[in-house]
């Protein structure tokens, strides 16, 4: 007969590995609580890039008057499938809280966009001819008439608006700080977000002045998933923009033209961009 020490040690060597695997599995329970308890916890939007992204949105709502310039590269598609990047530069003067002129250059187009706080005229230099509508006396209403009877988006619009930081939050579902960078030499705060179907990242100055520094738009749902990029620079908080910059004066030659002949341009060139 074994003794009882030897037996009782037997039986302990036999029940480890039951033990053991006990103990793993009441270890992996609490770990993955654990980790369904922080999923819970963790905010769709991290409260660092939703603060930096406001600060930015009442910096620019808060200004009276501004003038700032942009770099746009866009993916587009030609009509044989290919995807290639087209370039543009955007000039863009705002003074609240109706005011709006911006230019836009390429190598195949050149246009004005002049909004008075009255009237919303679009020009096209290169051909020459110009459409006009009324328009309500606030830069918002004014921007979602310039879309429905133009057909097209005044250039940047989201800077414009009397609330960017609403505007821009509009069906976010998530949102994180990525972290520090650099812009061109530039410190910045490098935030990205999504709305599901569209990802967007923004590149906010770090300082006194947090301006965007550069934005880029993902379009997931697309084909080729094509990206939308704005470089921004030339901020201007300071020298005043007199009414003159904001009232269109034809040029000589200059033909006035219907509005659904502008619009109807506007649409079939529309994967060009805005």
């Amino acid at each position: 007969m074994k003794e009882p020490s030897r037996t009782i040690h037997l039986a302990t060597q036999r029940l480890r590995p039951f033990f053991v695997a006990c103990a793993l599995a009441v270890l992996w329970t609490l770990s993955v609580r654990a980790v369904d308890v922080k999923t819970a916890d963790a905010k769709p939007i991290d409260p660092s890039a939703d603060k930096l992204l406001k600060r930015m949105g009442d910096y620019l709502a808060e200004s009276p008057f501004f003038s700032v310039s942009a770099e746009i590269w866009q993916d587009i598609q030609l009509g044989s499938g290919q995807q290639i990047q087209a370039g543009r530069t955007i000039d863009l003067q705002v003074r609240r809280p109706d005011r709006f002129h911006a230019e836009v250059h390429s190598t195949r187009r050149n246009r004005g966009l002049f909004y008075d706080g009255k009237s919303i005229t679009l020009l096209n230099r290169v051909e020459n001819f110009y459409g006009s509508v009324p328009a309500p006396a606030s830069l918002d209403q004014a921007l979602d008439t310039a879309s429905e009877r133009f057909g097209i988006a005044m250039p940047l619009e989201d800077l414009v608006v009397s609330d960017p930081y609403q505007s821009a939050m509009q069906k976010i579902v998530s949102g994180r700080d990525i972290g520090p960078v650099t812009v061109l030499g530039t410190p910045c705060e490098h935030l990205a977000f999504s709305l599901g179907a569209v990802d967007w990242q923004i590149w906010i100055e770090d300082g006194l002045k947090p301006v965007p520094r550069k934005i880029v738009i993902t379009y997931k749902d697309e084909e080729g998933t094509p990206e939308y990029t704005a470089i921004f620079s030339h901020w201007d908080f300071q020298t005043k923009l007199p009414d003159f910059l904001f009232t269109f004066e034809a040029p000589p030659g200059a033909s006035k033209i219907n509005v659904a002949e502008i619009k109807s341009e506007n649409q079939s060139h529309k994967n060009e961009g805005k």
